[in-house]
């Protein structure tokens, strides 16, 4: 009977151990993501380059942006593309009348997949300029990346069955 209480009291406290482990290990590791998206809405508040940010994240090419959607003191609907460090990159602005809307992205993006699964829609800037990428699974599980330009819908690359 103390046997059986000793090795409850391990796989329990075993299994403890473990779920706090990864639980620290996860929120370390999401830590950065989180701050960088915190000081980029701060920084498009304090500047006054939005009155009201609706999302922020990170968008990865040859140079990492943060992108910034919300709503200015006017009422106009922006997203500011800024540089994650500090350098001589300008921040770059779009006025989201101007361009293809999310759902339009996702739509055109997703217009011939049959049971794929969206992942994201992300407004970010390439060589180009302003793209959306859409991420998607499709039926047989691969990744998928398809990027339309911003001001017309036109696809700009595809990188498919990753």
């Amino acid at each position: 009977m103390v046997l059986k209480r000793w090795l409850l009291f391990i796989v329990i406290f075993a299994f403890s151990l473990t779920l706090v482990l990864s639980l620290l290990i996860y929120f370390q590791a999401k830590s950065p993501f989180s701050d960088a998206t915190d000081q980029a809405q701060t920084y498009a508040l304090e500047k006054k380059l939005l009155a009201h940010v609706e999302k922020t994240y990170i968008y990865n090419n040859n140079s990492t942006f943060l992108t910034v959607v919300g709503t200015t003191a006017k009422g106009e609907k922006k997203a500011y593309f800024l540089p994650e460090k500090q350098s001589d990159e300008k921040i770059m602005e779009v006025s989201l009348d101007e361009g293809i809307s999310e759902q339009q992205a996702v739509d055109l993006a997703m217009k011939d997949i049959k049971d794929g699964k969206l992942l994201h829609a992300k407004l970010g800037v390439e060589e180009i300029g302003p793209v959306w990428e859409i991420t998607y699974v499709n039926s047989q599980d691969n990744l998928n990346y398809v990027y339309l330009l911003f001001d017309n819908g036109e696809w700009w690359k595809r990188i498919s069955n990753l």
